[in-house]
């Protein structure tokens, strides 16, 4: 059981999250960020016509699910439910917008993160559940 995302696993999630933006949302664009357990960036990936911002963010966001080890999800809504200001976590890097996940291994420990953006809130949160939810899987078998 690895300590760590294998480079890769993260190589092939960026390939099949692509493969997702290509055929479900191809008009809007998208981008995909996998980092390891300490939130060092291991593959990413865009669509051509993803917008800049949301490439931005959407490092960010993987940076933080891995940080926190919690989704950006549950880290927006912990910030409104204590009124937390993020500049309070004291890192410039953390992003509080849905979409990244934490990745866990079989032992239930801390590998990595993946985030997606440039799609809405909650289809970034959808596909970058459902990834990985599947890379788990795999990791598992």
């Amino acid at each position: 059981m690895s300590d760590n995302l294998p480079q890769g696993a993260a190589q092939l999630v960026v390939g099949q999250a692509l493969a997702l933006g290509a055929e479900k949302y191809a008009a809007t664009g998208l981008s995909v960020a996998v980092c390891d357990r300490n939130g060092f960036l291991l593959a990413f990936g865009r669509t051509d016509n993803a917008r800049p911002l949301s490439i931005e963010l959407t490092l960010r966001k993987a940076y933080t699910a891995s940080r926190m080890g919690c989704s950006t999800l549950a880290f927006q809504q912990r910030l409104q439910r204590e009124n937390l200001e993020l500049s309070w976590f004291g890192d410039e890097k953390f992003a509080a917008m849905p979409g990244g996940v934490p990745i866990f291994n079989a032992g239930k420990k801390l590998i990595g993160a993946l985030a997606i953006g440039g799609i809405s809130a909650q289809e970034d949160v959808e596909a970058a559940e459902a990834l990985v939810a599947a890379l788990q899987n795999n990791l598992s078998s």
